[in-house]
């Protein structure tokens, strides 16, 4: 029985997450559920700043995108839109029993950007500003939307098809998405850097503050406040998070 239903704002967020949210604020909104979920976390070990950090929670049919050099959450991807109910306005639109076909999402979302067939997936994608639905095509029916120019609206048989992806970003188009906002103030601020001989100092020239290497917990915290979470390394199999550099959950 699905419990839970989040809210779709197309361009912002899913439920607890946020476009621009920092990996830490996201890990928190994940270990604040009950139960908590497991989850994966996948990068590239050999070349960290190439791909996207990726947070994969499978039992929810859920990866969230992080920006690997920001490190804030740009795309919202739901690869099983049956795992965790969504909704638009006051419709549940994905979740459970409930088949989002493709005139469903349409008459909610209304006008859509050009769609786009993707012949790799054997998927046609529905776009808009903010957000893209992806609706597979049988293979006896790809020869129809392969021009890009038809909606399949209902397929010869007279079935009509049903959503399997959804995906939240900012932009219009989620092959490249915008650069959301990032939702700190100070997360992704400026810092300078002076090395000298005795000691080496950080200036957070946004905020006027500094640090030096070297500071216990103690005086960090006294000069720029306290953290916004801490994570400590756990060995508890029950810990819900797991990390991997591996590229086999990339696509």
């Amino acid at each position: 029985m699905i419990r839970e239903v989040w809210r779709i704002e197309l361009g912002v967020g899913v439920g607890p997450f946020r476009l621009g949210a920092s990996i830490a604020e996201v890990l928190h909104a994940l270990k604040s559920r009950l139960p908590v979920r497991p989850f994966e976390i996948a990068y590239d070990a050999t070349d960290p700043y190439k791909r996207d950090i990726v947070v994969n929670s499978a039992e929810d049919g859920l990866k969230l995108h992080f920006d690997s050099v920001r490190q804030t959450l740009n795309a919202i991807e739901f690869y099983d839109v049956n795992r965790v109910a969504l909704k638009f306005g006051r419709v549940v639109i994905f979740g459970g029993e409930i088949s989002a076909t493709f005139m469903s999402v349409y008459n909610l979302f209304g006008p859509t950007f050009p769609g786009q067939y993707v012949a790799a997936e054997q998927s046609y994608v529905l776009g808009y500003e903010g957000g893209s639905v992806k609706f597979p095509i049988p293979a006896e029916y790809l020869h129809l939307y392969q021009n890009g120019t038809d909606l399949p609206m209902e397929f010869p048989n007279g079935a009509t098809p049903a959503a399997t992806g959804f995906i939240v970003y900012v932009g219009e188009d989620y092959r490249s998405p915008g650069v959301p906002t990032p939702t700190k103030r100070h997360y992704f601020e400026e810092v300078d850097v002076e090395v000298g001989e005795d000691h080496t100092t950080l200036f957070y020239t946004g905020r006027k503050q500094q640090i030096q290497l070297g500071w216990s917990p103690q005086e960090v915290i006294s000069e720029i406040g306290a953290p916004v979470s801490v994570f400590r390394k756990s060995e508890d199999p029950n810990d819900g998070c797991a990390f991997y550099s591996t590229r086999s959950l990339w696509r």
